[in-house]
């Protein structure tokens, strides 16, 4: 009987037994690959560290910048949707460094403490709401801005040195300063009901648009010159 047992044991000793791949071999600083995580010195897929299929190992679980709304942060792309969060949008905005920015200005009054890209590697900017949209600024990545709201962007718009697209189409959108500074392109585009003053739009060196037809073309890409983004 005695050795029966002692049978019995080793088997049930040999059955817990873990053969894992010493390819999957890691240390705690060591990242993995394939969505893996370094549990128990080895790479393993999180249903198979014994933990929840939710759950990732203390310090490991990432989460969006406290300004975004939503993220992809693999992609490293942040929305700021200020219908999602007035409270976000009552403040000065700020793109995350190293991100991709989205910022949506969609309810009336918000966004008007500035919204600053000068960090980000683009930024996208939707004023559909009214009075939206001060003091917007744009940096070394490619900057879109469209004014939509009534009485939109009514203050200062400085692009930066990336490709920069204004395009004011709000009544009484635009009525402040626009300023392609050193963007490596900038077209600025105002409908008739716009507030678009060429006296407050600065272009870059000879590349003034005719500020004629629908929409008016105040600035351009399209002069020898006007486009010297990489």
């Amino acid at each position: 009987m005695k050795r029966a047992l002692c049978t019995l044991a080793l088997v049930l000793a040999g059955c817990s037994v873990s053969h894992r791949s010493g390819d999957f071999a890691c240390d705690t600083g060591q990242r993995c690959a394939d969505g893996r995580t370094c549990v128990d010195g080895f790479c393993v897929v999180v249903a198979d560290s014994g933990l929840p299929d939710t759950a990732l190992p203390p310090g490991d679980a990432a989460v969006c910048p406290s300004q975004c709304t939503s993220c992809d942060l693999a992609q490293k792309t942040c929305t700021i949707d200020c219908a999602l969060n007035n409270g976000a949008c009552s403040r000065a905005i700020s793109c995350p460094a190293s991100w991709s920015c989205n910022v949506e200005c969609s309810v009336a009054n918000q966004c008007n403490s500035g919204v600053s890209c000068g960090n980000a590697t683009s930024c996208t900017i939707a004023c559909s709401g009214r009075q939206t949209c001060r003091n917007v600024t744009c940096g070394r990545g490619a900057c879109d801005l469209t004014c939509g709201g009534p009485g939109a962007c009514g203050n200062d718009l400085a692009c930066g040195t990336g490709a920069c697209n204004v395009n004011c189409t709000g009544n009484a959108a635009c009525g402040g300063t626009i300023s392609c500074g050193a963007a490596c392109s900038c077209d600025v585009t105002c409908r008739l009901a716009a507030s678009c003053d060429a006296t407050n739009i600065t272009c870059k060196a000879g590349c003034n648009g005719p500020a004629t037809g629908t929409p008016l073309t105040f600035c351009t890409t399209l002069g020898t010159g006007c486009n010297t983004c990489p």
